[in-house]
């Protein structure tokens, strides 16, 4: 039985993964906080499915994997492990799994800019952000 892959390449879903971010800095730019935070659980979505093409070997996507589960897919990633050893960087993933989910297209405008900078520091920083971390591994 052959495995369903997505259309997608690898590169074609690096290029969303930039396109997003520009949106992303964009919106926050802007001041459009509910915008910038359901973008931002986005990136990490798009990130942690890059790694996990890397993690199986593969340049398509498994369909199976089109999921919006961030603990499903970092699990599925390879790098559990890692962030189970790193407290701050296990921090900030907690920080974005519970307060990102996709309903958020759903609410307007009900993030405040205090936690769209929360969730850009949570994936950002540069010692310990979730994205910044998971880019070594695609």
């Amino acid at each position: 039985m052959a495995l369903k892959l997505i259309q997608q390449d690898v590169s074609t879903l690096r290029e969303a993964y930039e396109e997003r971010k520009a949106e992303y800095d964009t919106l926050r730019a802007a001041g459009k906080w509910a915008g910038a935070v359901l973008y931002a659980g986005t990136l990490l979505e798009l990130v942690l499915k890059l790694a996990i093409c890397k993690h199986l070997g593969v340049a398509n996507l498994p369909v199976a994997f089109q999921v919006h589960d961030l603990e499903f897919l970092l699990y599925c990633s390879g790098q559990q492990g890692a962030f189970s050893s790193n407290i701050v960087l296990q921090k900030n993933f907690r920080f974005i799994v519970d307060h990102w989910s996709t309903s958020l297209r759903y609410e307007g405008a009900a993030c405040s800019k205090q936690e769209a900078h929360e969730f850009d520091r949570a994936l950002f920083d540069s010692a310990s952000g979730v994205i910044t971390f998971l880019t070594q591994y695609f």
